[in-house]
């Protein structure tokens, strides 16, 4: 996922319109906040006459990132039965669902109040003394992503030099992985200008649709069916297991992992922009954007669950088998897409760290020992703890339960109580008697989801990983 750092709040940051709830509709077209805007039609058009499609596929590349090969790892935490699959599918769309909501949301609110980025638009709601809290969840997510980055290549860079022949230290993971943090990914993140870097967002995508197609050709042409040349190559912990085991609660897991795969809130007040303020536009990109998104992460998590069951492994490449060609494409395609798109992320983090300690001008010193300091902890940590599934339920029940469902639903009750309170000043002539719509009581209800999933969702996920209580 592309991950950006806040930029400051804006210093009138407490203001907000009383028209404010006029914009704040569920995914319903909503009239156009600034003159010049894209028009409005069956088709989305932009304003400026940019291309419409190319919009939707920047959001789409946004939103899917590597979180989605931990998803079937997810459905395998809490059962290994077949039965569940249509539930989990549902599951994803309904998570979809409130995230594409969710994102709206931020945008109507950046819309109503004039904020340009996340932190500024709780800065115009809440506070701009509390604009703090979601800067550092949002930097805490990509200290996370990091982290998680490091895990894949890890992982990743051990199967694809066992593929090719290595042995030894050079197939050993503890080896890998701090050689190219030293020798690719270090040197990456010093460089002082990312900007070429951009493109190679572009290889991430196509790693992710090239992996979708190809586990799927993989479970349907029975590849790793019992008895088959592949599967006769695979470890205990790889083979394919199916039974009726169902363990309710730890689907909190999975929809922890839900989280993690369809968050880019932060992006929002970008892409809103992008539409010129146009609501009507955003309403459709949002749409478009996140329903491609959940028909790959969908169907990723489908394909390797039908194909391993409850052995789905939080990394679902490591099921597959180190002499299976298509599957090396695919470890290849996302090794080179992690490593150059780990700069990325780390860029995203230092500017938000550099953000939060209000370091507006930091020396070349400053940049390159946060640079060291953050590839060693991510790698140092990618060492220690090797489950991807657990870092990305953690952090997405944590982290992703804030940024997606209580923020965003914080921020929307605040615009509408204060636009209620700035009617309630005029003159008893001129008010509208405004009161909290459906839609504010909605909110409340995300807000208690929100809440309910970060706290029982990170306890399971730790319990999952670290005790043996939930079997």
């Amino acid at each position: 996922q592309a991950l950006h750092a806040p930029a400051g709040a804006h210093p009138h940051a407490s203001r907000a319109s009383p028209a404010a709830p006029r914009l704040l509709h569920p995914l319903s077209a909503a009239p156009a906040a600034a003159a010049g805007s894209a028009r409005t039609g069956a088709a989305m058009t932009l304003r400026g006459g940019a291309d419409a499609n190319t919009l939707m596929f920047s959001l789409f590349k946004a939103i899917v990132g590597s979180g989605v090969l931990c998803l079937s790892g997810g459905m395998a935490s809490f059962t290994n039965s077949l039965s569940m699959l249509i539930p989990a599918v549902l599951l994803a769309f309904s998570s979809m669902i409130i995230s594409a909501y969710q994102y709206y949301s931020v945008g109507a609110t950046c819309a109503a109040t004039g904020a340009t980025t996340y932190k500024e638009a709780w800065a115009r709601t809440i506070g701009a003394g509390s604009a703090w809290v979601p800067s550092l969840a949002i930097v805490s997510q990509t200290a996370v992503a990091t982290i998680c980055y490091a895990i894949i290549i890890g992982d990743v860079l051990r199967d694809v030099a066992v593929a090719f022949g290595a042995e030894g230290m050079w197939a050993n993971r503890d080896f890998l992985l701090p050689a190219i943090g030293a020798f690719v990914i270090l040197p990456l993140c010093l460089l002082r200008d990312f900007g070429l870097l951009a493109y190679t967002s572009m290889f991430g995508v196509a790693g992710v649709l090239y992996t979708a197609a190809f586990m799927l050709y993989r479970h349907y042409s029975g590849s790793y069916s019992k008895g088959s040349a592949l599967a006769s190559t695979l470890s205990r912990a790889q083979k394919p297991s199916f039974g009726s085991t169902i363990t309710p609660i730890k689907a909190l897991i999975l929809v922890a992992m839900f989280n993690t795969a369809f968050m880019a809130h932060y992006d929002a007040p970008k892409f809103l922009a992008m539409v010129g303020k146009n609501m009507s536009e955003f309403s459709k990109l949002v749409k478009a954007g996140f329903f491609s998104a959940f028909v790959i992460s969908a169907s990723i998590m489908a394909a390797g669950f039908m194909t391993f069951g409850g052995s789905s492994m939080g990394l679902i490449l490591n099921n597959y088998a180190s002499s299976d060609t298509l599957a090396l494409l695919a470890r290849c395609g996302m090794l080179a897409s992690i490593v150059f798109g780990f700069p990325l992320v780390f860029s995203g983090f230092r500017t938000g760290a550099l953000s939060l300690m209000s370091i507006d001008q930091p020396s070349q010193t400053t940049l390159d020992i946060i640079a060291v300091s953050t590839v060693s902890i991510a790698i140092g940590v990618a060492l220690k703890m090797s489950d991807l599934g657990f870092a990305a339920s953690f952090s997405g029940a944590l982290l992703g339960s804030a940024i997606i469902y209580i923020f965003p639903a914080m921020m929307h009750i605040a615009l509408a109580k204060k636009a209620i309170t700035e009617d309630e000043k005029l003159a008893p002539k001129k008010r509208k008697n405004l009161k909290l719509t459906n839609e504010a009581f909605l909110n409340y209800g995300i807000l208690v989801l929100g809440t309910a999933l970060a706290g029982i969702g990170a306890s399971v996920s730790y319990l999952q990983s670290f005790t043996n209580v939930l079997d």
